[in-house]
C-alpha cells in the first residue's frame, strides 16, 4: 500500500531558485539559534553591573531561553509539519527578531528574562525549521542532504564558539545591549529572504490541530527538572522545594508519554523511535548538547571570573575551538556520509576529555599558548567529530514525512542537554567553589571550575560510550 508522499522541493522553492538558496538560508537562521544560546556567555559580568543582576538570575538569562527553546521544539516542529513550512518561519523570525528587540531595551531582571524566554520560543521554529528545509530540500539525493546536513552540523558546532567571540567584541565595542540587537537586522533579513524564496502551502483538506497538551506536559517537565538543578546549589539537594520540583518533572514527563499514547495526533509518534539509528542519535544529541554547553560556558566563566580575561580577549580565547568544530566537517564529512567513520566518534570524545581534563589545571595566571590554546582546540576537534556523527545519526534512513519530527526530536535533545550541562556544572562549581578557603576569592572560583572542568569530562566520557551504540547498529 503506497501512502502520500509529502511535496517536492520544487512546491517548497519558487521556481527557478537553486536548492543551495534554501539551504543557505537555513543554515545562517540555524547558526543565530546557536549563537544566542552562547552569546550572552562574555556579557554576563556586563549585565550584571548594569541591570544589578543577583548571581542566580545571572545563569537564568541562559536557561530562560535554552528551556523554552528546548521545550517548544517538538510543538514547532509540529505545526511546520501541518501549517507549511513558510507561515511558520515567518512567524518565528518575527518573535525571535521583537523579542531580542526587546530583550536589547531591557531596563531590568524581569523584562530581561521575559524577552529571553520569548526569544527561545521563536528560536525553537528557526531550529526545527532549518534542519526539515535542508532535508526537505535534499531528499531527492542522499550525498546532497549528508553535505548539506555536515554544513549545518558544522554552523552549528561552531555557532557556539563564535557566539563568545562575538558577544566579546560587541561588549567590549559597543556593550552588552548590541549582543541582542545584532539579531535584528538578521532576522528582517531571513524574513525577506523566506518571503521571496519560499512558496506559501498548499492547503489539501482539514489540517489536524496541534497537541497542546503533550506540548504543555513537555515543557513543563523541562522546566521543573532544570529548576531543581539550578536551586541545589543554594538549598541543598534535601530541600523539600528541590526534591518537590525534581519529582514534578518525573510526573510532568510521564504524563506525557500517557498523553502521547492516547492522543489521535500525538506531538510525537513514539513509534518513530522504530526508526535505525533514531534512539541511540538522540540520547547522544542529549548528552552532547550538556558537554558543548557546559564546555562553552566553562571556559567563559573560568577565563572571565578566575583568569581575569576581559570580555574581547575572552572571545579571541575561544577562536581557535570555534574554527576546530568547523574544520571537522571538513575532514571528515565524507566518510561519515558514506557510513565509513568507523570509531571516530569515540575517539572524539577521547580527545575532547582531554582537553577537558589538560583544563582541569588551568592556573589563575595562564600562559595561553602553554595553557589554553592546547586545550581548547583538543576540546573543539574532539566534539566536532561528534556533532556530525550524532547529526547524520538522528537523519539517517528517515522518511520524508517524518523529516519534521525527526528534526524536531534531535534538536529538542540538543537544547535540553544544553540547559542541563550549562545547570549542572554552574551548581557544582558554585558548591565547590563555596567550600574553598583562599585569600583570593578568584582562587576559590577557579577551583570550583577545576572540578567542574572534571564533570564536563566525563560528559565527554559517555558521549564515546553512547556513541558505540551507533557503531553496532
Amino acid at each position: 500500500m503506497s501512502s502520500v508522499s509529502p511535496p517536492v522541493p520544487a512546491a517548497l522553492l519558487r521556481p527557478g531558485l537553486p536548492v543551495w538558496l534554501i539551504v543557505a538560508m537555513a543554515c545562517i537562521a540555524s547558526f543565530m539559534v546557536v549563537m544566542d544560546g552562547s552569546i550572552v556567555n562574555v556579557a554576563l559580568p556586563a549585565m550584571q553591573r548594569d541591570l544589578g543582576l543577583a548571581h542566580g538570575t545571572q545563569q537564568w538569562v541562559i536557561d530562560a531561553y535554552l528551556l523554552t527553546l528546548g521545550g517548544c521544539m517538538l510543538l514547532a516542529a509540529r505545526a511546520g509539519d501541518l501549517y507549511g513550512r513558510r507561515p511558520v518561519l515567518q512567524w518565528g523570525l518575527a518573535l525571535f527578531t521583537v523579542a531580542s528587540l526587546a530583550a536589547g531595551w531591557a531596563q531590568g531582571a524581569p523584562m530581561l528574562l521575559v524577552a529571553r524566554a520569548v526569544q527561545g520560543m521563536g528560536a525553537a521554529v528557526l531550529a526545527t525549521s532549518s534542519m526539515t528545509l535542508v532535508m526537505a530540500a535534499t531528499h531527492h539525493d542522499p550525498q546532497a542532504r549528508a553535505r548539506a546536513l555536515s554544513l549545518w552540523a558544522a554552523l552549528n558546532s561552531a555557532g557556539f564558539a563564535l557566539g563568545v567571540v562575538a558577544g566579546g567584541l560587541l561588549t567590549e565595542a559597543l556593550g552588552w545591549r548590541w549582543v541582542m540587537f545584532v539579531n535584528v537586522p538578521v532576522g528582517v533579513a531571513l524574513m525577506a529572504g523566506v518571503a521571496w524564496g519560499l512558496l506559501p502551502p498548499l492547503r489539501a483538506g482539514q489540517v489536524q490541530r496541534l497537541d497542546l497538551p503533550g506540548a504543555l506536559f513537555s515543557t513543563l517537565g523541562c522546566a521543573a527538572l532544570v529548576w531543581g538543578i539550578t536551586q541545589s546549589a543554594q538549598r541543598g539537594w534535601g530541600n523539600p522545594w528541590v526534591l518537590g520540583s525534581l519529582g514534578a518533572a518525573v510526573l510532568l514527563c510521564a504524563c506525557f508519554v500517557v498523553v502521547e499514547r492516547r492522543s489521535a495526533h500525538p506531538l510525537v509518534r513514539l513509534s518513530v523511535f522504530d526508526l535505525p539509528g533514531l534512539r541511540v542519535g538522540n540520547v547522544l544529541m542529549l548528552v552532547l548538547g550538556a558537554t558543548l554547553a557546559a564546555s562553552v560556558y566553562l571556559l567563559s566563566a573560568a577565563l572571565q571570573h578566575g583568569v581575569g580575561y576581559g570580555p574581547l580577549d575572552t572571545g579571541l580565547a575561544l577562536l581557535p575551538m570555534a574554527l576546530a568544530l568547523a574544520a571537522m566537517r571538513q575532514c571528515f564529512a565524507g566518510p561519515m556520509a558514506a557510513g565509513k567513520a568507523g570509531r571516530l566518534p569515540l575517539w572524539g570524545s577521547l580527545v575532547a576529555a582531554a582537553g577537558l581534563v589538560w583544563l582541569c589545571v588551568l592556573p589563575p595566571q595562564p600562559d595561553y599558548l602553554a595553557d589554553v590554546l592546547g586545550p581548547v582546540l583538543l576540546v573543539g576537534c574532539g566534539l566536532g567529530a561528534l556533532i556530525l556523527s550524532a547529526t547524520l545519526a538522528v537523519t539517517r534512513g528517515v522518511p520524508p514525512q517524518d523529516a519534521g519530527l525527526a528534526s524536531g526530536l534531535a534538536n529538542t535533545a540538543r537544547q535540553l542537554g544544553g540547559a542541563l550541562g550549562v545547570a549542572c556544572v554552574a551548581t557544582l562549581a558554585g558548591s565547590v567553589g563555596q567550600g574553598v578557603e583562599a585569600v583570593v576569592p578568584q582562587a576559590a572560583l577557579l577551583a570550583g571550575y577545576h572540578v567542574a572542568f572534571d564533570l564536563t569530562a566525563v560528559l565527554s566520557l559517555l558521549c564515546g560510550w553512547v556513541s558505540m551504540g551507533l557503531h553496532r547498529g
